[in-house]
């Protein structure tokens, strides 16, 4: 399979056009990567899988939330993992539910059920008590599931004053502590440079890199308010520059290429950057 490799797997993440592309360009691709939600609104899109792998991604464990997830979505999580036979469940590290309670006495009925959805996936406040929450949740989830759980830094659009870590550092305690992966987001990473103001070719090297499976990378926007995610446009420079540093000290399994928010997005961007990737990798291999 794919992931017994010693070169990483190149993928992309799924959007209306990857069948098509995948059409077009057969042997481009070593998998796909699709959200757990999007099965649960559309399970036509799992007939992908008679043409080529799946890895699944998932927001709805909520890891970083005051409360477990549902039942409920602890079953359906893991029959997805049985039907892709994903190597792996790559998690959020953050929160997109909290108890009702903490809504105040007039709950919005938008998003309605228990846990209460609050709509976005946050980042935890790096904190000796979200660590220690943090980790009773991935050792209940990884107890759940037959395939390991990669946690994902996520954006960070703001500077947490309650923070007494940084994120590299906090995820490197929950790994010593925890059974699970790192799943490095370098579009994440750079945004998070950018808005808390520290050099991310410096900060990387405080990862857990030898734990990273899988790397994402995306396009990045700067707007007069900040520096955003934008799964719509390519990856900028710095981004592959930040890879080339972390394949010198990882190994991970699957690189995958997040570019799904734009149904139209050009087919021949997509097919230069996974050329790219590969190239990056063969580079440091030689």
């Amino acid at each position: 399979m794919w992931q017994s490799s010693s070169t990483p797997a190149v993928g992309a993440a799924f959007c209306a056009y990857i069948p098509r592309f995948i059409d077009a360009h057969p042997n481009a691709l070593d998998y796909v990567e699709v959200p757990f939600e999007l099965f649960c609104h559309d399970p036509s899109v799992f007939a992908l899988k008679d043409r080529i792998p799946i890895v699944l991604h998932c927001a709805s464990l909520s890891i970083a939330s005051p409360s477990l997830c549902s039942q409920q979505t602890i079953e359906k999580v893991q029959g997805w993992t049985q039907r892709t036979e994903t190597p792996w469940i790559g998690e959020h590290l953050a929160f997109i539910t909290s108890d009702r309670e903490e809504a105040g006495e007039t709950p919005d009925e938008y998003a309605p059920g228990e846990p209460y959805n609050i709509g976005y996936t946050v980042s935890p406040s790096m904190d000796a008590s979200s660590l220690s929450r943090i980790c009773r949740h991935l050792q209940y989830y990884s107890s759940q599931f037959a395939v390991p759980i990669l946690i994902e830094n996520s954006p960070l659009y703001f500077s947490y004053p309650s923070s007494t870590m940084s994120q590299a550092e906090f995820m490197s305690r929950i790994l010593d502590e925890c059974p699970s992966g790192l799943l490095l987001d370098l579009a994440h990473l750079l945004i998070s440079a950018r808005t808390v103001g520290f050099e991310a070719n410096d900060e990387i090297d405080g990862y857990p890199l030898e734990r990273a499976a899988e790397i994402h990378i995306s396009g990045i926007d700067q707007q007069p308010d900040g520096t955003w995610d934008n799964h719509s446009i390519r990856a900028p420079e710095e981004i592959y520059a930040l890879l080339h540093q972390v394949l010198k000290r990882a190994s991970p399994k699957a690189i995958t290429l997040e570019y799904n928010w734009s149904a139209r997005f050009p087919d021949e961007i997509l097919h230069e950057d996974v050329a790219r990737i590969r190239a990056v990798i063969a580079s440091l291999s030689s």
